[in-house]
This record gives C-alpha cells, structure tokens and sequence, in this order.
C-alpha cells in the first residue's frame, strides 16, 4: 500500500511538471519582441499658386475606406518573400487599420487638387449623401524581399462614382515598387518607403481622373453624304 501511494506520488509530480513546462518556458525563455505600430505620414505637395482647376465635376465627393482583402485586411504589416510567400508580421502593425489611413490620404491630396466643386472628405458614414464616391482597392501595400535586397510596393486601384445611380465615370489603377534606403532592417525606413510612394500613386491617381474626367468631349467624325440615287 505504502509502495502503490509511492508510485502515485512520483507520477503526480511527472504529470505537473509536463503540465507546466510552457508556463517554465513563457517565464524563463526568450522574451516576445516588444509590439510596433506604426502610420503613413503623406506630405501634402504645395500647388502651384498661377494653377487654376477648371473643369472640375460640380458637387461633392466622399472618399469611401479603400477594400483591403485577405492579409491586408489585418492589422500587421505585410511583407512578401522573393514574390512567392506573402505573410504579416506579429509585432509589427498599423497603428491605424490601412483602409482608414488610405481615405484620409486622399482627403489630403485631394484638398490641393480638387475633383469636385466643394471639397471631398472621407467619412465613412455618408459616402450615400454625397454627388460622387472615391472608392480604392489595395492590390499591393507590402514589403518585398528579394534576396538581400528590400524594396516597397503600393498598387491601389480606384472607381470614381457618381451616387445617383452608382455609375463608374472613371476607374484607373497605379503601382510603384522602390528600393527602401539604408539600413533596408529598419522597419521605419519601410514605413517611410510606403509612405512617400502612397502619396505619388494617389496623385497620380487623382491627376489621370482629372485630365481625363476633366477633357472635353472629342467631336464625332463627319459622316460622308449619301451619294445621290442612280436616274
């Protein structure tokens, strides 16, 4: 009797520590990188003061939160390995969900160069008050790693529509990829990278729906007269 309450003390005591080996780990193992969280910071370009739009869609225009998908929709920042493995990092994230960030770059962009007669703001909630809509889908928003090489790459795509009857007057899409400066380890230079090249394929962006919205109509060929009927 005492040798079986032996043999169940001594199996006990294996069964705890088994049980509370991740808890040893979690105490005294490697400690979890400290969490980073991040956001854009768009320049505004100063527009020339002798540049007048005209031209201009009469109205007002919301800017809807840009359609993120899969990865992109979470919060970490994504990286993507030699085009093949697309992943997130875990302690490194957005401060500010990507969707929401990419709207407000817009609004700021847009208020030097205006689309729309009254100035465009992105509120989520009224975008159906409005006389047109800005919606962006994000294509591409990472970092790239090819081999040792680190580069950035934003690809967004847009429909600008009119909210009367949910019709697409323009529609384009735009893609940088640039190499991120010394030292490419530092992940504020990638947010930087990311940074500069959302606000030039936003304003690129803006300005091909401008000249293109914007462009007079091209006047329909002259049709050749009717040759007279034979006698």
């Amino acid at each position: 009797m005492i040798k079986a309450a032996r043999l169940s003390f001594v199996a006990l005591i294996l069964l705890s520590s088994a049980g509370c080996g991740n808890i040893f780990r979690g105490m005294f193992g490697p400690p979890r990188p400290a969490l980073e969280r991040y956001r854009l910071e768009i320049r505004t370009p100063v527009a020339p003061s002798n540049v007048v739009r005209r031209n201009v869609l009469p109205g007002r225009l919301a800017i809807a939160p840009y359609i993120t998908h899969g990865v992109y929709a979470a919060n970490g920042i994504v990286f993507r390995v030699d085009d093949v493995r697309l992943d997130a990092y875990t302690n490194r994230e957005w401060a500010i969900p990507l969707r929401d960030m990419l709207g407000e770059a817009t609004e700021t962009l847009l208020e030097g160069n205006p689309l729309t007669s009254e100035r465009a703001i992105f509120d989520p909630r009224a975008a159906a008050a409005f006389d047109y809509q800005w919606r962006g889908s994000v294509i591409e928003f990472e970092e790239v790693n090819r081999g040792r090489q680190v580069l950035a790459a934003v690809h967004l795509e847009v429909d600008l529509v009119r909210a009367a009857n949910d019709s697409v007057v323009w529609s384009g899409s735009e893609r940088i990829e640039r190499a991120v400066p010394e030292p490419t380890d530092s992940m504020p230079r990638v947010v930087e990278t990311l940074s500069a090249l959302t606000g030039e394929v936003i304003a690129r962006l803006i300005e091909r729906a401008y000249t293109e919205v914007s462009a007079p109509p091209v006047p329909a060929a002259p049709t050749a007269a009717a040759a007279p009927p034979p006698r």
